[in-house]
C-alpha cells in the first residue's frame, strides 16, 4: 500500500538505530547500556512517506551530567546582542489593503462586538494615536485559502473506551488506533486529524445516514501486525457539518454573508485549521508533541552534539521546539509561530537515569527517585520469540512497596532482583524463586547490577518486576513535574534568547520543520497555503511618565530612562513609620550594631522613620540545614514568632540562611496567618557589601507594608478616569496547584484593590477554592471587603468608578467570566450603593500566556528588543472586539513579551488612547521596583497574593516531593492549615508584597 505504509508501518521505515548510532535500513535495535545510543533515521519529512515507521526506537546515550554551563546557539550573534532580525533585507510595509478594512470596520457603527452567544465584548471604538510610530515585525505568518474552499468536519467515537488505570483516555493507544484505522482504510487516506476525536477532510466521505462504523485491531508500533488476542475496537466516525472558509472571510472583513457568527462558530474554523496546519508535523516519526497538540520538539540523535539539547542536571534535558497557532484577524487568516521549550527525559538506559538524578541511590529516600520515573514509557528485548529479540513498551509503576496484605504480598520495600521471590512452577516446582535467577533461567540474562532496586512494570495488584539495567527510556517524554531551582536555572539559561536569533530559529528550522510552506501538499491538499516570512505590522512608543517622589520634603518629579530610574537622593511619596520591631537571625552570623544602624539608615535616606530595635541586637534561632529536619526547624520558627506577638512586636526582619522555600514559607505562615505580624526575608544583611540598589529593594518592602507609598504619578500623567480619586482599580487572579501537589489540592483566588486616589495601596482578600476552577468563588464577599475598605479611607464615600484588571483567563472562558463573575462584583455593589445605582465598571482580561513577539526594525533597546512602551492595537488583534498588546517594561535578556489585554466590558467611556495610556502608566506604580513591569500593577500584585497563598499550603502543594505513603494522598478540606484570609492585624494591608 502506498501512503502511509501500516499505520507508521509495521515498523517505523528508516529505522532507528542499532543501538550505537548506525542507520540500517531496517532495524532499530534495542540501543546499548547509558552512554550508547540508537540512531534516529532520517531527517525531516514533509509528505509522507511509503514506509511509515520502523520496529522501535533504540537507546541512546548522554543527557545527564550536572546541567547548568552555557547554551551554545547557533542562532546567535555574539558579536551584536541588538542585531536585527533581517536587517539587510528589503522592509516590507503593513499590508494597506488590511488598514483600510481595520479602519472601515471603526467607522461603520452597525458592526457588534464578538458574540458569546447571549453576551457581545464591546466593539473597539478607536486605534490608538499617541505614541511615536514604529514599524514591527511579529511571528505571524500569511495563510491564504483556494476560493471557494470547503472542509468538512467528523467525530470519531471509540468503543470500547481506550482508558488509562487512572480512568483517563488513553492519548497514547488512542492516537495509535486512530493512525492503524487511518492506514487500513483507503477512504481515510487524505484526512487531517487530531487523533483523539475529530477528522477533517477536502472532501465528503461516503456515510450511510452521515455515519460509518470501522473496525480496527489494535497492535503497538513494534508489532509486525495483530496477534490472536489483539483487541478489535469500533470506530464510528460522524459527519458534523461542512466549514466554507468564505463565511469566515467574510466575517473577518466584517461583510455581509458572515451570518451572526459566534465565538464558538469562529473556535471550528480555527480549530480545523490548526488540525490541518500540524499534519507535517504530526505524521513525522522523528517530531513530538511532547503531550500537547499544538507543540513540537525534535528529539536529536545525538544529544550530546552541541546545541542539540541542554543538560538541565538531575538526569533530564532541555530541548527545543516550536509552537504553533491559527489565528484571526481583521481582513486575514495567520499562523502564530513560536519557539517552545520543555524538559524531557533522555531516552537512555533507565538505570544510568535513575543514577544521574540520584547518584547515591543506597542512601536516598525512595519517594524522590520513584516519582521521578513513575509514569515513564521504558521499553525491554529480553522477550525471544522464534529466535528473535522482541520490543515491549511498558508503563513505570514504581518499585516494590513492602509487604502488602491486601494482595496477599510480601515483597521487601525497595527490593532488588535477589531479594524479590517468587513462585515460578515453570522453573521451580516448589519453593519461591528470585528475579535474578528468572532472568538467567527463563531469558539466559545475565545482571550486572543484581543489587539495584526492581521496577514494577505491572501493577500494585499483579506486579512484575524488571532490573532497571534491562529497561531502556523511550524518546519523546517530557517532564511533567516540577523542576528544582538549580534545574529551573538551567532551563531559563537554555530559552532565554535574544529577538534575532528566536526570529532566525521561527523562520530558518521552524516554519520548515512545521511544513509551513506554499508548496506542502499536506496542505494545499486542503485549499490551504502558508507563507514562511513574518508579517509586519505598525505600532506606537507611548510617552515616559514621569513618576512623582519626594526631595528635601517636597514633592519632585523623576524621569525614567529606558523604562528605569533611580531612587538615589530621592524619598517614598509617604514614608511609613517602622516601630515595634526586631530582627529574627535564623543563622548565627556577624549581624551587629553596624548592620542594624545601617539598615534604619537606609530607610531613613528613603522618607522613614525608623525606631531601634526590640531587643536592639535582635534575636537568634539557628535552624539546622538539609533533609529530615523540616519539623524541628518548623517547631522553632513557631515558637520564636510566636514569642514576638507575645511581646507586641508588629515587624520583624527576618534572616534566613539560605534560599530555601520551606523554610520561607513557614515564616510567612505563622507570622500572617496565625500571629498577625509583618515580616520581610532576607537570606544576607550585608547591606554594604550588596550595595544601595538591595538596601533600597528591602525598603521598598518594607513600607509598602507599613501602608506607605513609594511612588505615585504626577497629577498631569493621570488619566481623566482616574483625576478625581473616585475610581477604585482592582486586580484579580486565581493560581492553581502545581505537579507535586496534593490530589485535590485548592485552587486560590485573590483580589486587590486600592485604597484611594494615591493608587500606592493595595489591601487584598484571598480564598482557596474548588481545585483547578478558573472562576472566582465567593468573588462577592471578597469584593465587598474591598469596597467596605474604600469606603472606611474615602470618607465613607463608595467610588463613581471601578477598573478591573483580570489576569489568567483563556479567550474560551471570556463568556463564563461574564456570566459568573461580573453578576457577583454587580451583587456586591448592589448591596453598598444606595438606590441601586452602583459604579460604571470596565473589565479587562491581562494575559502573558500568548506567544505573540514582537522584533523592531530599526532603533531596537540595548537587548534588541522593542523599545519600552511598545503598543500595537492593529494588524494582528481582534477582528471583532477591543484589545491590545503593550510592551511597558524594558527586557533585561532573552524576547521581551508583551502583555495581551482584551476588553471584556467598558462602561466608563474610555477610548482606545485613554485605556492604552492608563495600562502604560500604571505599570510605573509597582512599587516593588524602580522600574516599568511587563504587567499592569493591579494583576502583577494579584498574582503575588495567589502566591502567597500557596505559600501558606507548602506542604500541601508539594507533597509528593516527600511522600512515603503507599497511596496517592488527597487534600483534606476539613483538616486544612489554611483557607482564607490571614490575621486581622494584617488583613488590609500589603502583607504579601
Amino acid at each position: 500500500m502506498s501512503g502511509r505504509g501500516a499505520g507508521r508501518g509495521g515498523g517505523r521505515g528508516g529505522g532507528r538505530g542499532d543501538g550505537r548510532g548506525g542507520f540500517p535500513p531496517s532495524g532499530r535495535g534495542r540501543g546499548g547500556d547509558y552512554g550508547q545510543g540508537g540512531g534516529r533515521g532520517q531527517g525531516f519529512q514533509t509528505s509522507r512517506g511509503s514506509g511509515g515507521r520502523g520496529a522501535g526506537r533504540g537507546g541512546r546515550g548522554g543527557g545527564g551530567g550536572r546541567g547548568g554551563g552555557r547554551y551554545e546557539d547557533e542562532f546567535e550573534d555574539a558579536a551584536n546582542k541588538a542585531a536585527l532580525f533581517m536587517q539587510d533585507e528589503a522592509l516590507q510595509q503593513p499590508d494597506q489593503e488590511i488598514e483600510r478594512k481595520e479602519n472601515a470596520q471603526i467607522s461603520d457603527i452597525s458592526l457588534s462586538g464578538l458574540s458569546l452567544g447571549d453576551f457581545s465584548l464591546p466593539s473597539r471604538s478607536s486605534y490608538g494615536t499617541r505614541g511615536r510610530p514604529i514599524v514591527l515585525r511579529t511571528n505571524y505568518l500569511k495563510m491564504t485559502t483556494k476560493p471557494g474552499a470547503e472542509l468538512y468536519r467528523y467525530n470519531v467515537e471509540i468503543q470500547p473506551a481506550i482508558k488509562n488505570p487512572s480512568g483517563g483516555p488513553n492519548r497514547r493507544k488512542i492516537r495509535r488506533l486512530i493512525e492503524l484505522l487511518i492506514a487500513s482504510n483507503d477512504q481515510l487516506r487524505n484526512v487531517a486529524t487530531d487523533y483523539g476525536k475529530f477528522i477533517i477532510t477536502a472532501t465528503k466521505l461516503p456515510l450511510t445516514n452521515n455515519t460509518i462504523s470501522l473496525t480496527q485491531k489494535f497492535y503497538e508500533v513494534e508489532d509486525s501486525g495483530p496477534g490472536p488476542k489483539s483487541t478489535a475496537y469500533k470506530v464510528k466516525i460522524t459527519a458534523d457539518g461542512r466549514l466554507e472558509i468564505q463565511q469566515l472571510l467574510n466575517y473577518l472583513d466584517g461583510a455581509a454573508g458572515s451570518g451572526g457568527m459566534t465565538l464558538e462558530d469562529k473556535g471550528k474554523f480555527l480549530q480545523a485549521l490548526n488540525i490541518i496546519t500540524t499534519r507535517t508535523a504530526n505524521e513525522n516519526p522523528h517530531i513530538y508533541g511532547g503531550g500537547n497538540r499544538n507543540k513540537f520538539y525534535t528529539y536529536p540523535m545525538d544529544l550530546d552534539r552541541p546545541g542539540a539539547s541542554f543538560k538541565l542536571g538531575g538526569g533530564l534535558v532541555a530541548l527545543k521546539g516550536f509552537y504553533t497557532s491559527v489565528r484571526t484577524s481583521t481582513g486575514r487568516i495567520l499562523v502564530n509561530i513560536n519557539v517552545a521549550n520543555a524538559a524531557f527525559y533522555p531516552a537512555i538506559n533507565l538505570l544510568g537515569l535513575m543514577r544521574l538524578h540520584t547518584p547515591d541511590m543506597a542512601n536516598d529516600g525512595r519517594s524522590g527517585l520513584e516519582g521521578f520515573i513513575s509514569k515513564l514509557k521504558v521499553s525491554h528485548t529480553y522477550i525471544k520469540e522464534n529466535g528473535k529479540n522482541i520490543k515491549r513498551v511498558k508503563t513505570v509503576q514504581g518499585f516494590s512497596r513492602g509487604p502488602n496484605p491486601k494482595y496477599k504480598h510480601d515483597f521487601p520495600l525497595r527490593g532488588n532482583a535477589r531479594n524479590i521471590l517468587f513462585e515460578c512452577t515453570e522453573l521451580q516446582a516448589t519453593g519461591k524463586i528470585s528475579v535474578e535467577k528468572f532472568f538467567a533461567q527463563k531469558w539466559n540474562v545475565r545482571l550486572a547490577r543484581p543489587e539495584e532496586p526492581c521496577i514494577n512494570l505491572g501493577s500494585r495488584e499483579t506486579p512484575v518486576f524488571v532490573p532497571p539495567e534491562l529497561l531502556t527510556v523511550e524518546p519523546g517524554q517530557q517532564f511533567g513535574k516540577k523542576l528544582d531551582e538549580g534545574q529551573t536555572r538551567s532551563m531559563i539559561n537554555f530559552a532565554v534568547r535574544r529577538p534575532h536569533a528566536n526570529a532566525r530559529r521561527i523562520i530558518e528550522q521552524g516554519a520548515p520543520m512545521m511544513g509551513l510552506s506554499p508548496t506542502n501538499q499536506n496542505l494545499v491538499n486542503f485549499g490551504v497555503k502558508v507563507f514562511p516570512q513574518m508579517i509586519t505590522v505598525r505600532g506606537r512608543i507611548l510617552p515616559t511618565p514621569s513618576i512623582l517622589y519626594k526631595q528635601a520634603n517636597r514633592s519632585k518629579d523623576l524621569t525614567p530612562n529606558f523604562g528605569a530610574w533611580n531612587l538615589a537622593e530621592h524619598m517614598f511619596s509617604v514614608g511609613g513609620h517602622l516601630q515595634d520591631w526586631t530582627f529574627l537571625k535564623f543563622i548565627d552570623n556577624a549581624i551587629g550594631p553596624r548592620e542594624i544602624e545601617g539598615f534604619r539608615s537606609m530607610l531613613s535616606q528613603c522618607g522613614m522613620k525608623c525606631n531601634a530595635p526590640t531587643p536592639p541586637s535582635g534575636v537568634t534561632a539557628a535552624l539546622n540545614r538539609g533533609r529530615g529536619f523540616e519539623e524541628h526547624n518548623d517547631q522553632i520558627i513557631e515558637k520564636n514568632i510566636r514569642t514576638a506577638a507575645e511581646k507586641k512586636l508588629k515587624f520583624l526582619l527576618v534572616i534566613l540562611p539560605s534560599k530555601d522555600a520551606f523554610i520561607y514559607s513557614r515564616v510567612k505562615f505563622w507570622a500572617e496567618v496565625h500571629y498577625g505580624i509583618q515580616t520581610v526575608c532576607s537570606v544576607d544583611m550585608s547591606f554594604a557589601e550588596k550595595g544601595k540598589d538591595y538596601a533600597a529593594n528591602v525598603a521598598h518592602k518594607v513600607n509598602l507594608k507599613l501602608g506607605g507609598v513609594n511612588q505615585m504619578l504626577p497629577s498631569d500623567k493621570l488619566v481623566n478616569v482616574l483625576k478625581d480619586g473616585k475610581t477604585m482599580l482592582v486586580g484579580m487572579d486565581v493560581t492553581h496547584p502545581s505537579p507535586g501537589s496534593l490530589e485535590d489540592s485548592p485552587s486560590i483566588a485573590g483580589i486587590v484593590a486600592s485604597s484611594d486616589g494615591r493608587y500606592g495601596h493595595w489591601p487584598a482578600s484571598m480564598r482557596a477554592q474548588e481545585s483547578r476552577k478558573e472562576m472566582i468563588d465567593k468573588l462577592d464577599e471578597m469584593f465587598g471587603e474591598r469596597l467596605d475598605f474604600w469606603r472606611s479611607r474615602n470618607q465613607n464615600a463608595l467610588p463613581t468608578r471601578i477598573v478591573i484588571y483580570r489576569d489568567g483567563i483563556s479567550e474560551g472562558q471570556y463568556h463564563t467570566l461574564l456570566v459568573d463573575e461580573l453578576p457577583q462584583i454587580r451583587e456586591a455593589c448592589m448591596k453598598r450603593y444606595p438606590g441601586g445605582r452602583g459604579p460604571k465598571i470596565s473589565l479587562i482580561v491581562c494575559g502573558k500566556r500568548h506567544h505573540t513577539r514582537f522584533y523592531p526594525t530599526s532603533n531596537p533597546d540595548r537587548s534588541g528588543n522593542p523599545p519600552n512602551g511598545t503598543v500595537v492595537d492593529r494588524g494582528i488583534t481582534m477582528e471583532k472586539g477591543w484589545d491590545f498588546y503593550l510592551q511597558a517594561h524594558s527586557a533585561i535578556q532573552g524576547t521581551a513579551r508583551p502583555t495581551h489585554y482584551v476588553v471584556l466590558l467598558e462602561e466608563n467611556g474610555l477610548r482606545a488612547d485613554d485605556l492604552e495610556a492608563l495600562t502604560h502608566n500604571l505599570c510605573y506604580l509597582y512599587g516593588r521596583a524602580t522600574k516599568a513591569v511587563s504587567l499592569c500593577p493591579p494583576a502583577y500584585y494579584a498574582d503575588l497574593l495567589c502566591e502567597r497563598g500557596r505559600m501558606y499550603l507548602y506542604r500541601e502543594f508539594n507533597a509528593r516531593d516527600n511522600q512515603t505513603q503507599t497511596t496517592e494522598p488527597k487534600f483534606d478540606w476539613n483538616r486544612a492549615p489554611w483557607l482564607r484570609d490571614v490575621h486581622k492585624n494584617v488583613e488590609n494591608t500589603m502583607f504579601y508584597i
